[in-house]
């Protein structure tokens, strides 16, 4: 019922989207991140002992990742692996064959296993993320090895972004995390 001359009836739109929310939450659907860090992934990430790489790069991933998921300290019930791979590419080259822009791209193996399990064991999860990042060479080299590492630094970050994303998103109750 409609009273006032100015209130209209909402429009088809708006009551199809309630309607496909009803829906959604009628066959399951939770939101990703709903019940904040009690409830679903929040439980996944405070359960979560992550094993650091060597180098500088995995200690930016490293710490890019215990940002995200937060695990609490002591004893964790599932380990996160990484193993990243570096491939640094000549992107843009001058007529007198310096390297003046450069690609790094990160190819970072991850998965999650309970503690204590063995190679042979299936991990809970695994995946492949990818990030690229580039930089300037110039002819200053500490300008340039600075500009190296913060880029390697953000592409770090995105990683982290990526896995912890795809751990949300492949969270399952039954880990019992």
């Amino acid at each position: 019922m409609w009273c006032s001359s100015d209130a209209k009836p909402p429009s088809a739109g708006r009551r199809l989207f309630l309607l496909g929310a009803l829906a959604l939450g009628g066959c399951g659907f939770r939101p990703l991140y709903g019940g904040g860090a009690d409830s679903g992934p929040g439980r996944l990430f405070q359960s979560v002992r992550i094993i650091r790489e060597p180098g500088e790069l995995g200690f930016s991933l490293h710490e890019s990742l215990v940002e995200r998921l937060r695990p609490v300290a002591g004893t964790a019930p599932l380990v996160l692996t990484t193993k990243t791979q570096l491939l640094r590419s000549g992107l843009a080259i001058e007529e007198d064959d310096q390297v003046t822009r450069f690609n790094l791209r990160l190819i970072t193996r991850y998965d999650l296993r309970r503690a204590g399990a063995g190679p042979s064991d299936a991990p809970l999860t695994d995946g492949e993320v990818r990030s690229i990042a580039a930089y300037n060479a110039t002819t200053s080299q500490y300008a340039t090895l600075v500009s190296e590492r913060e880029v390697l630094r953000r592409a770090a970050e995105e990683t982290a972004e990526k896995i912890v994303q795809r751990l949300a998103v492949a969270y399952d109750p039954a880990w019992g995390a």
